[in-house]
């Protein structure tokens, strides 16, 4: 009885996690891009890379792994903000999921399908931060010097900004 059960719910289990893998982003994660944004000073882009790998570890590791994540912040406090959030809850089988989840973070009007999988993208868009309009770049792609794949992140205010 146990095992019909198993075979009838996990079918039911597996298509309820899918539908619900690009729900909306987690608030905190948004609550840090956001911040990230807002601190850019005017003409001064600032940036971060989070780069992830899956099934193995990073080209020049010594020790084996299953997945990597590794994420460069340049020193800047906002983007150790964002460094220290996705070194935590950043996705490195589906790293593409975080990178949708930030640009539905920074253009509230774009949703993504579920059945999306990103594999190399470069988006550049317009936000609206607390203190004037960013351009925002997005890419993701494939990470040649560590291997796995890189997403990087840039915002920059326009000059007449605050």
């Amino acid at each position: 009885m146990r095992a019909l059960f198993f075979y009838a719910a996990a079918p039911a289990i597996l298509l309820t996690v899918l539908a619900t893998a690009h729900a909306a982003p987690p608030t905190e994660f948004c609550n840090v891009l956001r911040a990230f944004v807002d601190a850019a000073p005017p003409g001064q882009p600032r940036s971060f890379a989070f780069h992830t790998v899956w099934g193995t570890n990073f080209k020049h590791a010594e020790e084996p792994a299953l997945s990597a994540k590794r994420c460069d912040h340049g020193g800047d406090p906002a983007a150790q903000a964002i460094c220290a959030y996705l070194m935590k809850h950043g996705q490195t089988e589906f790293a593409d999921a975080t990178v949708m989840d930030a640009v539905s973070c920074l253009s509230s009007a774009t949703t993504f399908d579920r059945s999306l999988r990103l594999h190399n993208a470069e988006l550049i868009f317009r936000h609206e931060a607390m203190n004037g309009a960013a351009t925002i770049t997005v890419t993701f792609e494939d990470d040649t010097q560590q291997g796995g794949m890189v997403f990087r992140l840039q915002a920059e205010h326009d000059e007449t900004a605050l």
